[in-house]
């Protein structure tokens, strides 16, 4: 109410200020009147007044505290695995090749009897002279070998015995390193043998030579059929090959494989399913291979409501240039999605906590000569990120909320002196919606007033004694609160005492805890939307009594900056009332400086009473105003101090009469009427 007639005084004070003129004899300026009217809305917010059917006030303060959102008690940690892959599991097809030896090769003369029945002689050939053999479309065009096999069989299809066969396979690069060499002996006609090779630590090129250094046959028992294009059948057969490089064309292959159960921590909570609100599954890929990447990812036990969906995603990364890495970096959502914590199996042990999920990185055959290597890396890192649970199933685990927030009651920061409640009300409202126990133990509500350093613990009702237990609600029927009601009035406690101490401060010290009495197997739940708080609604009928009741505010000004004070021998002020509260008032108006010191002051004598209205006693309101007239005269002095003040402080005290308590109405104002007089010197 003070603060509206704070901004009245000041803009008089400043209009009068440019309403003067210089050369004048001793004048008298009134100010033109300017009216304002102050009710209690000028003291209280309208978020907390009420207005009754008789429009009556009350001011009504509410305070809201409890757990709201499902994340303050189940917090779900990030969930990232990070690996370095080499391709330790890089692996070439298994391949054969198939060359021969013919008799043309090893019996030149036998051409002129091709197809011919004759004696075939011994032969024993020796040379250094071979075959090239280009197997790089068949194995590959070059290759270092961790492991690997390589198999010959000879298959004898001349008429005689290959009494021997000394060979060795070359790589046709110009280093004529041997890869392989060996011996056949005895291999009667129609059969085979076969001898294996180990490729390890070898490396090989498609572009192979095989020589046959000597081959010694029996001569022929007899005549026989002599068909020069048929000889000793040589099949090459690679096996096992897990190169440490290569270059091949290579076939689809699986180059990591996770298959995992993740523990995970949920702060003491042993949860058997959640829904995603909102998450995200995070993927992180550096590749430095030259073949597409192919990652799959998929969480088996997981579903989206009532569809089959579940949480799965295919990444391709693109073949990296040789010598380069490629990057890949995605968040792929997964609001909606409901995923079981129970392991592997829901039949089998873990049955909470543990998240199964399959992760696969592998190359799919391009049909495109790469080089590949075991020094090429894949750096991955891929989970669960950012995960805000929808709903959630099993145990929350126990939990402990306190607090001790302050609350500032605004409404009453203005006023001090003594203040006589007829009534007032404290009701705490109390409400569970997770499918979770609560207990809620109200230690303390503890009021202070900062002006007198006075505090006042609300007690005295045995309604906020001991543990509060709030039950969670009932399976069947989910999305119903449990509610519990608490009134605290004058009947059974303090509470008339509580507010009239002013508190410009409340400190609730409010206990909350979680699944304070443990769980039955697992069946406890909460939705995104659960809450447990308690509503706390203060509610005072302003009927009230005052004595020595002060409300003071304090506003900025700027008076006579641009004034010659010289010129101006004194202004008288006015301010004139009518009140029609029943309530009467001594005003007084202090000018501060910066520090808060005060320069001058002004209505602070004996005759600034503010007289209060009469009240019809058969409708308990009043119905006349009350009008009062307050004059003040500000000397030079005072002008030349107000000058410099910066701050102006108005102070109203209350006083009711015989500690008369009264009712408060909307219509209930004060109107205020303020001129004032400048009287300026004679300078001409």
């Amino acid at each position: 109410m003070i603060k509206s007639t704070t901004s009245l005084v000041l803009f008089c004070l400043l209009f009068i200020g440019c309403a003067k003129e210089k050369f004048s004899s001793e004048s008298n300026w009134l100010a033109p009147l300017i009216e304002t009217k102050l009710t209690l809305g000028n003291l209280i917010p309208d978020s907390m007044r009420r207005v009754g059917a008789d429009q009556s006030l009350s001011v009504v303060y509410q305070e809201t505290f409890g757990v709201a959102r499902l994340d303050e008690i189940i917090k779900v940690p990030d969930r990232v695995e990070t690996m370095e892959v080499t391709l330790s599991s890089l692996v070439l097809e298994d391949r054969s090749f198939i060359d021969t030896l013919t008799l043309r090769e090893i019996y030149p003369a036998s051409v002129f009897l091709n197809g011919q029945t004759a004696d075939l002689p011994a032969q024993d050939v020796q040379t250094n002279e071979g075959t090239k053999l280009d197997v790089s479309e068949e194995f590959f065009s070059t290759a270092t070998f961790v492991e690997g096999w390589i198999d010959i069989t000879i298959s004898n299809d001349l008429p005689v015995t290959a009494e021997l066969m000394e060979f060795e396979l070359l790589n046709d690069d110009g280093t004529n390193t041997i890869v392989v060499s060996g011996t056949f002996n005895d291999l009667a006609p129609n059969t085979t043998q076969k001898k294996s090779y180990s490729l390890a630590g070898k490396t090989v090129k498609g572009k192979l030579e095989l020589r046959v250094k000597r081959v010694k046959t029996k001569a022929s028992v007899g005549q026989v059929l002599i068909e020069v294009e048929k000889g000793l059948r040589i099949t090459f057969e690679v096996r096992g090959l897990k190169p440490q490089s290569a270059t091949a064309v290579f076939p689809a292959q699986n180059l990591v494989e996770r298959f995992d159960e993740n523990k995970y921590s949920f702060g003491g909570a042993e949860l058997t399913r959640l829904e995603v609100k909102s998450g995200y599954v995070l993927i992180k890929v550096e590749s430095s291979i030259e073949e597409a990447l192919v990652i799959n990812y998929l969480i088996p036990l997981s579903n989206k409501g009532s569809t089959s969906e579940r949480i799965r995603k295919e990444w391709i990364i693109p073949p990296a240039p040789r010598g380069e890495t490629v990057f890949l970096e995605e968040k792929f959502p997964i609001d909606g999605f409901n995923i079981y914590l129970v392991g592997k199996s829901q039949y089998l042990q873990p049955f909470s906590n543990h998240i199964y999920s399959e992760f696969i990185a592998r190359i799919d055959s391009s049909g495109i000569e790469r080089t590949l290597s075991l020094d090429d890396k894949i750096k991955i890192e891929f989970g669960l990120v950012d995960i805000v649970p929808k709903e959630i199933y099993g145990d929350p685990g126990k939990h402990v909320f306190n607090t001790k927030d302050t609350l500032n009651l605004d409404v009453l920061k203005n006023l001090s002196g003594s203040l006589s409640l007829e009534n007032a009300t404290l009701d705490i409202d109390l409400l569970n919606s997770f499918g979770v126990d609560f207990s809620i133990d109200i230690n303390e509500l503890r009021g202070t007033n900062k002006t007198t350093s006075r505090s006042v613990v609300l007690g005295g009702s045995s309604a906020l004694q001991g543990t509060i237990f709030l039950p969670k609600v009932n399976n069947a029927t989910p999305r119903t609160a449990v509610e519990k009601h608490i009134k605290v009035d004058k009947s059974n406690s303090n509470i008339k005492q509580f507010l009239e101490n002013l508190p410009s401060t409340i400190v609730p010290d409010i206990t909350a805890i979680v699944r304070p009495n443990g769980t039955i197997d697992l069946t406890d739940f909460a939705y995104d939307e659960s809450e447990v708080r308690a509503d706390i609604t203060i509610d005072v009928p302003l009927i009230f009594g005052l004595d020595d009741l002060t409300i003071s505010t304090t506003d900025e000004i700027t008076l006579f900056k641009n004034e010659r004070i010289d010129q101006i021998k004194e202004i008288k002020l006015g301010l004139i009332i009518e009140n029609n509260f029943p309530i009467s008032g001594l005003l007084s108006m202090e000018f501060l400086d910066n520090n808060g010191a005060v320069l001058a002051s002004a209505f602070d004598d004996s005759d600034n009473l503010m007289t209060a209205a009469e009240v019809n006693e058969a409708t308990g309101k009043t119905e006349i105003s009350a009008k009062s007239e307050l004059y003040v005269t500000l000397s030079r002095e005072e002008i030349t101090r107000i000058q410099n003040a910066s701050n102006v402080r108005i102070n109203v005290v209350f006083n009711t009469k015989e500690a008369k308590r009264y009712k408060m109405f909307t219509d209930y104002s004060v109107d205020l009427k303020l001129v004032a007089n400048i009287i300026y010197e004679n300078r001409l």
